[in-house]
């Protein structure tokens, strides 16, 4: 785990983080979160909704963000703020997403950092994209 401090960050600092979202990452989030729309449960279903297969929640897909900014950028001693995303394209079940935060603006007077948030496929389409602004809690 990362643990950057405020003053020792620059605006353009970057960190990236690679995750598949096979289907029992789907499965686990249902049954965490109670979400058991079929077109995140049921492939057959999802495919008469023309999808190519299950769909995956697009709340899973923005928390891997939390993993992202709480352990790397700018890690331990963050504290989200606020957070803001569009979902561009949905994911199915089995892809591998590249998640990043870019650092583009740092605000001094309240310690806190406005950073640019992707996901995109394997195939580089961005599927969610937005704005995540994060305290120092040290």
């Amino acid at each position: 785990m990362e643990s950057w401090a405020f003053q020792d960050i620059a605006v353009g600092e970057r960190r990236e983080l690679s995750v598949p979202v096979g289907p029992e990452v789907l499965d686990a989030f249902a049954a965490a979160t109670g979400d058991v729309n079929p077109l995140h449960m049921d492939a057959g279903f999802a495919r008469g909704k023309g999808f190519e297969g299950r769909v995956a929640h697009g709340l899973l897909i923005a928390s891997y963000f939390s993993t992202l900014v709480g352990t790397m950028l700018p890690g331990r001693d963050c504290l989200l703020q606020s957070v803001r995303f569009d979902f561009k394209k949905p994911v199915l079940a089995g892809e591998t997403l590249t998640f990043s935060v870019e650092v583009v603006q740092k605000v001094d007077a309240v310690r806190a950092l406005v950073l640019e948030a992707r996901a995109a496929g394997c195939d580089g389409v961005v599927r969610l994209s937005g704005r995540i602004q994060v305290g120092f809690t040290a």
